[in-house]
């Protein structure tokens, strides 16, 4: 009896590690493999007590704009920019595409948060990029970055920092 449950200890364990494990593995792995897609967006910046400082992005998602719950297909436009070609309640059978399309925030240091929101204030957006490279694998995004004219925002910063 004894054996029986310390088996059963030891499995509810190993479950209770497999299961975050998992999600995290394929977290990274969507990261790692998935198609790059560029989103452009318009930052700034807002204060939340609760979750701190964050880059919240205006995505352009096109004229029906962000649709929860439903799958987006995914295309590029000339530029080579994300766009979002149609929605769908059911699963794609073929092509690009995520489910939950959410692309409001970007979480990044605290400290760099205010200088990004002033950057975006005084950067052209016209003359200059801001996207959010995310990747896309199987239905599921990740965020990889936030991006001004090819440079991840935090070096941009870092950049702006040391040429004055």
């Amino acid at each position: 009896m004894k054996k029986r449950s310390a088996y059963l200890l030891l499995g509810y364990f190993i479950l209770q590690l497999a299961l975050p494990g998992q999600l995290v593995c394929r977290h990274y792995h969507t990261l790692r493999t998935g198609e790059s897609y560029k989103f452009q967006v318009r930052p700034y910046d807002p204060y939340d007590p609760f979750r701190g400082r964050y880059v919240a992005l205006m995505p352009d998602l096109g004229p029906q704009g962000d649709r929860r719950g439903e799958y987006a297909l995914l295309g590029r436009d000339a530029d080579g920019y994300a766009v979002v070609t149609g929605w769908r309640d059911e699963r794609p059978a073929e092509g690009p595409y995520v489910k939950d399309l959410q692309l409001d925030r970007y979480y990044m240091n605290e400290k760099m948060a205010p200088q990004a929101e002033r950057l975006s204030f005084d950067l052209d957006l016209e003359q200059n990029a801001f996207y959010l490279l995310v990747k896309v694998r199987q239905g599921r995004y990740v965020i990889a970055g936030l991006y001004v004219n090819d440079t991840p925002i935090e070096q941009y910063l870092v950049n702006a920092d040391l040429n004055g």
